[in-house]
C-alpha cells in the first residue's frame, strides 16, 4: 500500500479568489470530492502575515493550499492512500481559480524500505 501524492505552483491567480474564505472552503470540498477523499472534518482556512493557508483533512489524505494573494501565487497539495486521484483534485483548483500559470508533480509514495549496503 502506497500514497498517491499531486502538487502544484500556481501563478497569476486573482488575489480575490485568493482571499474568499469561504470559496476556498468550497474549493476544497470540491477539490477533495474530485480526487475520491472523505473529508474527515471540515475545512480550515486561515488568513496571517504570511498569506492564506487552508486544509482539508481527510481520511486517509488532505488537499491543502498555500497562497500569497498580494502575488498571485499559490502552492496546491493532495495526497491519499492508493486508490484515490489527486492528479483530478488539481485539476478542479487550477479550474477553479483561473491559475495562468502552472507547473504540477506526482509522486508515489510509500514504505521505506533498507538499503541493500544497509545505510
Amino acid at each position: 500500500m502506497g500514497f498517491e501524492h499531486a502538487f502544484a505552483d500556481l501563478g497569476g491567480v486573482p488575489a480575490n479568489r485568493l482571499t474568499d474564505a469561504q470559496g476556498l472552503a468550497g474549493l476544497l470540498l470540491a477539490a477533495a470530492n474530485a480526487a475520491g477523499l472523505n473529508p474527515a472534518h471540515p475545512p480550515v482556512v486561515k488568513s496571517g502575515p504570511r498569506g492564506v493557508a487552508a486544509a482539508l483533512v481527510c481520511h486517509g489524505g488532505h488537499v491543502a493550499l498555500h497562497a500569497i494573494p498580494d502575488e498571485g501565487l499559490c502552492f496546491a497539495d493532495v495526497a491519499g492512500i492508493s486508490a484515490v486521484h489527486p492528479q483530478r483534485a488539481l485539476e478542479v483548483i487550477v479550474k477553479r481559480l483561473g491559475a495562468r500559470e502552472v507547473r504540477t508533480d506526482t509522486r508515489r509514495r510509500g514504505p521505506v524500505t533498507s538499503n541493500p549496503e544497509g545505510r
